[in-house]
């Protein structure tokens, strides 16, 4: 898993995630991101995520490597000063862009995150359309507030969920991938030591790009 650090110094590293692999711990005492780093860097005494992905999303995440890193990344991530971009296939067609302003609150016994007007918390997503597919289309979302499963949620609710998701979908379109069809694509940030801004971009995996593959021949 060396491969999927993309950057790394004393106060930062940008990884990979792979689907599957969970950004923190939980319930199912699965490995997390954390001892699969530490595996990597063993002299390494302090290992944080500044944000989050769903287990099953890939792509991009942040790391800090001490606590100042830390604590500047993520009032950073606070004042919306890292920009953070995502890749979904949904089904449906939310338009040619758009933004969706919802506030959402997450129902922690289901572990479910709905629209909730009265006691959610502020939720802001960014999309532009990339491409029409049918019944589907592949979308670019940009986050502007970091809610547990915020895009998912958001989309479900304007009745284009994501492709796989077994959660926030209905079948068919729950069915026809094993997870989400959710990448995190991009990051832009300031660096917390020096102030230089950086930008990473990963392709999405394999399993992504096959069912982007077939639904753009379905177009043929």
């Amino acid at each position: 898993m060396k491969q999927n650090i993309l950057y790394h110094d004393n106060h930062l590293l940008v990884f990979n995630k792979p689907a599957g692999l969970l950004s923190q711990k939980d319930k199912s005492g699965d490995e997390d991101i954390n001892e699969a780093l530490k595996k990597i860097l063993p002299n390494t005494p302090f290992i944080a995520p500044v944000h989050r992905l769903d287990r099953n999303t890939s792509g991009l995440l942040l790391v800090a490597l001490s606590s100042q890193a830390a604590s500047a990344l993520t009032e950073n991530i606070r004042l919306k000063k890292v920009q953070r971009k995502y890749l979904a296939i949904v089904k449906g067609d939310p338009g040619e862009k758009g933004t969706i302003n919802l506030p959402l609150r997450k129902e922690e016994d289901s572990n479910e995150v709905f629209v909730d007007e009265e006691l959610g918390k502020s939720a802001i997503t960014h999309f532009i359309r990339q491409k029409k597919m049918g019944a589907t289309s592949l979308i670019e979302v940009e986050l502007e507030t970091g809610r547990s499963h915020q895009i998912r949620a958001h989309l479900a609710h304007i009745k284009c969920a994501l492709i796989g998701d077994k959660k926030y979908a209905k079948k068919p379109w729950s069915t026809i991938f094993t997870r989400p069809a959710l990448h995190a694509v991009s990051l832009r940030f300031q660096h917390p030591n020096n102030g230089k801004e950086l930008f990473f971009s990963v392709d999405p995996p394999e399993d992504f790009q096959k069912l982007l593959f077939t639904l753009l021949k379905g177009i043929e």
